[in-house]
Formats: C-alpha cells, structure tokens, sequence
C-alpha cells in the first residue's frame, strides 16, 4: 500500500479485516471480529467506512464460466480503425462475449477478454471486430486470478 493512504480509514486492523473479506466474503462479522480482535458492531462500523470512503465498493461473485457453458476464452488485442474511444466503449458493451475490457498502450488500443462456449461463436466475435479494425487473438489454455493481497508499507 502506498504511505499517502488515509491512515485513519486504513490502518492495521481494517487491513486484516478486509483480508478476510477477500479470502471469503461471505465470513460473517462476528468471525472477522474473533480473527482480528474486535467486536462483530465494531468489525460493521469499520466496513460501512471502509465503503463510504469508497475504499470498499461492493461485493462480488466469482463464476466457474466452464460450469455455466463458457468454455472457451481469449484474449483479444484490437487496434481500431477510425473510431473514437467511446465507440469503442459502446460496441464492447453491446456484445455481451466481452467479459473485460482494457485501453492499453502498445500497438493494440485494446485488450478485450472474450468468453464463448463454441469456436463459432468466438470466430463471429472475431469477424465482427475486424469490421473496426484489427485483431490478434491468444486463446487462453489456464489461468489464475488472485485476489489483491494487501501488504502495507511502513
């Protein structure tokens, strides 16, 4: 963690709380309060600041896309031709395969991450890029995403 950090909203004790809110989200207050010390209210009090300072924003799930029938994903560098950067925003978001979406410097203006379940349907993601302008497509054989590991820097 950077040292400019609000040293009031994150300190040592919120940091271990939002540990175990990254190891397991659904861990109730009362366990968060036995693991770092303090009571389930005072664990509540710290989430609710930790979320107005925006620090905390939401929850999330993460989905097995092999067990819901997407199978097959790619990364996709997408150079544009002629098209804004909120065009190309909006044609990401209008096709529902784009799972992420990133600007990126390099020769490609976008790093796409696809998720299909057939290879004709990642060839028709593919052929209606190429409409905008170019494309590079890696499939993806594995992966690990990590959740962030909080470390702080004294």
């Amino acid at each position: 963690m950077d040292k400019k950090l609000n040293s009031k909203v994150l300190d040592d004790l919120n940091l271990n709380i939002l540990r175990e809110l990254l190891a397991n989200a659904r861990i109730s207050n009362t366990e968060i309060g036995r693991r770092v010390g303090l009571s389930a209210p005072a664990v509540a009090d710290r989430i609710l600041k930790m979320e107005e300072a925006g620090i905390i924003q939401g929850s999330s799930i993460t989905l097995d896309l092999d067990h819901i029938g997407l199978t097959i994903r790619a990364f996709i560098s997408f150079k544009a031709n002629n098209m804004t950067h909120i065009a190309m925003v909006n044609l990401f978001d209008s096709m529902p395969e784009i799972i992420e979406w990133h600007s990126v410097t390099g020769s490609a203006s976008m790093l796409l991450k696809v998720a299909v379940a057939t290879s004709k349907e990642l060839e028709a993601v593919v052929e209606k890029l190429f409409l905008h302008g170019e494309t590079t497509t890696s499939l993806i054989l594995s992966g690990n995403i990590k959740p962030v590991v909080l470390k702080r820097i004294n």
